[in-house]
């Protein structure tokens, strides 16, 4: 037998997917958005707002925030922190000044500095994921064929079918560089401001047991053996390409690519150049593997 959790959210997927037009699905975002506040109101007049009131979950597009979601979002981590998901939106691009208490805010593509700026009322955590950005223009350039425009590249599906590969991971850091910058402007920050934990996505993927471990404690959420064994088995990579086919119609592929080649086999010194243009240090702040070509 489902939870009423689960039904919800069953039922929350089924819509998301049925309305594919850009404006109904913005409509229905704004609605949950509005219903979240109401939401915020009760839980403040009954006494029941959760102790962590907002949880955050930063990156920049391709760095694990789909993984991110699917976490945070899982019935078992909602029964613990008692937080609504509010749907994604391109926040970045829009003039935010809070977001309802009681919420989990996915894909959250910004700066620090806008992080800063937002007026936190309630006690609140942000869990920022990293990912070498050399790898975030790689996929970002697959994801073209399987996914929505990415780092910015509009129309990218007529694009990337008359560009080369190496034009097209050009174009791609060129348009998303605003992006990579936010990513950047994350380092170190956690040092200074105690609501803020940092991952990279390949230290997630290397263990993925401690990461979510601490990500969770982070924002505390404590997971009894067994809940935890469910929920990395039902957020792994493997599980998630399994969901994301089934949403799919036949014969599609997944966005979580199969052939996963990455920047040591289709980067060429241009691209190497034009990252370390927008990002100059970032790499070596980061302890990825430097850049050899």
């Amino acid at each position: 037998m489902t939870t009423v959790a689960e039904d919800q959210a069953r039922i929350r997927s089924r819509i998301t997917h049925a309305v594919q037009w850009g404006p109904a699905r913005n409509s229905l975002k704004y609605a949950a958005h509005f219903a979240a506040r109401g939401r915020a109101h009760l839980l403040g007049v009954r006494g029941a707002m959760p102790p962590i009131a907002n949880i955050y979950a930063g990156s920049c597009p391709k760095a694990g925030s789909q993984w991110a979601k699917a976490l945070f979002h899982h019935p078992i981590v909602r029964a613990h922190s008692g937080l609504f998901t509010l749907p994604q939106l391109d926040y970045y691009q829009r003039t935010i000044e809070s977001f309802p208490a009681g919420t989990f805010v996915p894909g959250l593509y910004v700066s620090y500095d806008f992080y800063r700026q937002l007026r936190h009322a309630v006690p609140h955590r942000m869990v920022y994921v990293f990912r070498d950005p050399r790898d975030i223009v790689v996929s970002s350039y697959f994801s073209g064929f399987t996914h929505r425009a990415v780092l910015d590249l509009k129309k990218n599906r007529p694009l990337l079918d008359v560009l080369s590969i190496d034009e097209a991971m050009l174009l791609i850091i060129e348009n998303g560089e605003h992006h990579l910058r936010d990513m950047a402007s994350w380092v170190g920050v956690d040092e200074t401001d105690e609501t803020v934990a940092t991952w990279r996505l390949e230290d997630i993927s290397a263990d993925p047991a401690g990461a979510v471990t601490g990500m969770l404690a982070h924002c505390d959420i404590r997971l009894s053996p067994s809940e935890l064994d469910t929920v990395l088995a039902e957020t792994s990579r493997e599980a998630l390409q399994k969901q994301d086919l089934a949403e799919r119609t036949p014969g599609s592929e997944s966005h979580y690519r199969v052939n996963r080649q990455g920047y040591r086999e289709l980067f060429k010194p241009a691209h190497y150049e034009a990252i370390e243009a927008v990002l100059p240090g970032f790499i070596e702040r980061m302890g990825y593997p430097p850049s050899e070509y």
